[in-house]
């Protein structure tokens, strides 16, 4: 006979459930202690690193669970500001005052490029490890206070009020350092060499970097002043208008800037100061009005920005931004409110002329862009976001023995002279420095020649003639160098600017005297295309004069004074010894501008 069980209780169900949640609940715990033991743990790379959440918000409250519950559910929960949370408490009311306040959206979209991170990590782990670093800022005249006052110019009243220095304040009080006897030290930031203002001029004054016996950090910030850089870059050693189309007809203005910021960031990636440098592209600021207005057939509208973006990708360079979020915040309203001097997200009122330079509000936005994008990634590293990261992705130009990838702009041969030999043996004169006169022993012969600065701020050095009987003249001893090239750079300008033309020598001597008293004119080869210029002695068209080696001409249309560059024809072989004589035109008076007739001569090179 079969018995049937008895039916079993309903609480010995409900024990059997409580049971089974109560495990759930203590195994959760667990988990979360042994997750939060573990993340707690100090990486290996960080021994001794400093806890520095007194000074600044190091978990960022929008991240957490609740906050996403609270949009779920319509609760709107007080936070505190961004500046509050970025800004150390002894700082925080001077951010108080900024172009605009910036939101945590906004900021986010200041790194368009991720790119490989190891260097940034490396230089965060010696922040962590309260090791003082020295950064090194390359920019133009926004950067730099002394190339500014209140009363005009560039307009943020001194370099105290520029982003660099608000920038190092910031990273002295949130990562303090200790020296090497272990009392308070100090971050310290390098001001380059005058003469350095965009990847051009980077490219002639590289030999300066070697000066430099540490470096940990390198902020490049050449966007507007690459805009203004030749379309044909002059130390090209192929033709990049063939067959190939390396450079159609509308993307030869950015073939400049192409391919002296890849030369930049190709040596920056192989240089040791001693350690790896990490290497941030900075776009600080953009072209304003003349982008607006003057530049709509033009491929990017005179903005340097996406070509900058797409080298930094391809070398995995990080960038921190704020044209990716400036530039369509000011002008998605229409042009009329973006120039609007009212504005407060426009072009109008971010910069100080129709150019470019930001004003002293927006130097403060500027500094908290780069604190901002450093937090970020020392979140992301404290967080392992990287824990996963595959062999790929490691970075291999900082490897003992680098592995860089093929140039995309450079041939194998530029590469090769510009890049990977023995680049040191270049000879520089610089009449930029105005701590270095060492170049007054290579000038036999001046006549009519000043060393002085032009500019209303007793900044910009050169040596300078100005005069309309073309009587100045100046003679340079040089040797050459290894590839046999000899290079004059000088500023070109749109009024009270001339020209003058070069030659190399044997003798010290003036045998042209007659040539140098002769005006200068343009003339158009091809009626039908305005690219064909060329600069003739009252004759044929060509690009040089009859006895003299290359014209140099410092007239330039556009409304601003920039740096422009020519190579001699004639070869100067390494190691001989030639004297090269510049001359100072008369003014052309059918298209001259300005009472001057200048031409200021900023240095001389054989490599």
């Amino acid at each position: 006979m079969n018995i049937a069980s008895p039916p079993k209780n309903n609480n010995d169900k409900r024990h059997v459930k409580m049971r089974e949640t109560l495990i759930r609940f203590v195994a959760a715990i667990c988990c979360g202690l042994i997750g939060y033991i573990i993340g707690s743990m100090p990486n290996n790379n960080l021994q001794g690193h400093v806890d520095v959440k007194c000074a600044r918000q190091a978990v960022y409250e929008f991240d957490n669970d609740l906050v996403e519950k609270d949009v779920l559910i319509g609760v709107n929960r007080s936070r505190e500001s961004i500046i509050e949370e970025i800004v150390p408490p002894t700082l925080q009311s001077f951010y108080q005052d900024t172009q605009f306040n910036p939101t945590r959206s906004m900021l986010r979209q200041s790194r368009p490029v991720i790119g490989n991170t190891q260097r940034l990590h490396s230089y965060l782990g010696k922040l962590r490890n309260k090791e003082c670093t020295t950064v090194l800022f390359l920019g133009g005249s926004a950067q730099f206070g002394d190339f500014a006052a209140v009363t005009g110019g560039h307009n943020v009243g001194g370099e105290q009020n520029a982003y660099p220095k608000l920038f190092m304040d910031w990273l002295n009080e949130v990562f303090p350092c200790a020296s090497a006897n272990g009392t308070t030290g100090k971050h310290v930031s390098i001001k380059s060499v005058p003469g350095i203002k965009n990847s051009q001029t980077a490219f002639l004054y590289y030999n300066w970097f070697h000066t430099i016996d540490k470096l940990d950090l390198v902020l490049c910030e050449f966007n507007v002043n690459d805009a203004f850089l030749a379309a044909d870059p002059p130390h090209r050693l192929e033709n990049q208008n063939n067959s190939r189309g390396t450079f159609s007809k509308n993307d030869l203005e950015y073939n400049g800037s192409a391919f002296y910021f890849e030369v930049l960031l190709r040596r920056l990636l192989l240089l040791r100061k001693p350690d790896p440098i990490a290497i941030v592209t900075f776009n600080a600021d953009y072209i304003g009005e003349p982008w607006i207005h003057d530049n709509r057939m033009s491929l990017f509208r005179k903005n340097m920005e996406p070509l900058k973006l797409y080298i930094s990708s391809m070398y995995e360079v990080p960038v921190f931004s704020a044209v990716s979020w400036m530039l369509p915040m000011a002008g998605k309203q229409g042009i009329e409110l973006q120039i609007n001097k009212t504005y407060e997200f426009g072009t109008g009122s971010w910069h100080t002329d129709k150019c470019c330079h930001p004003n002293r509000r927006g130097h403060k936005l500027l500094s908290l862009v780069i604190a901002f994008c450093l937090l970020e990634e020392e979140r992301a590293l404290m967080s392992h976001q990287y824990s996963d990261r595959a062999s790929i992705e490691q970075d291999f130009t900082a490897n003992q023995v680098p592995i860089m990838r093929d140039p995309l702009y450079l041939s194998a041969e530029e590469d090769e002279a510009y890049v990977t030999s023995a680049y040191e043996e270049e000879r520089m004169i610089d009449f930029t420095n105005p701590d270095d006169k060492s170049w007054q022993g290579q000038v036999p012969v001046n006549e009519g020649w000043t060393w002085y600065a032009d500019n209303k701020f007793n900044d910009k050095y050169g040596l300078i003639a100005n005069n309309s009987t073309g009587e100045s003249h100046v003679t340079i001893s040089l040797t050459g160098s290894k590839n046999a090239l000899v290079e004059i750079s000088y500023v070109i300008s749109y009024e009270n600017f001339g020209r003058g033309f070069a030659w190399l020598d044997d003798s010290q001597d003036n045998n042209k005297r007659d040539l140098c008293k002769k005006v200068l004119r343009l003339c158009r080869k091809d009626k039908g295309d305005a690219a064909t210029w060329r600069v003739t002695e009252r004759g044929e068209c060509k690009a040089y004069v009859d006895g003299a080696d290359v014209v140099l001409n410092g007239i330039w249309k556009a409304k601003a004074s920039v740096d422009s560059v020519t190579i001699l024809r004639e070869k100067l072989p390494e190691g001989q010894q030639k004297y090269l004589h510049i001359c100072l035109s008369p003014p052309d008076i059918r298209t001259h501008q300005g009472a001057d007739n200048k031409f200021k001569l900023l240095s001389v090179r054989t490599f």
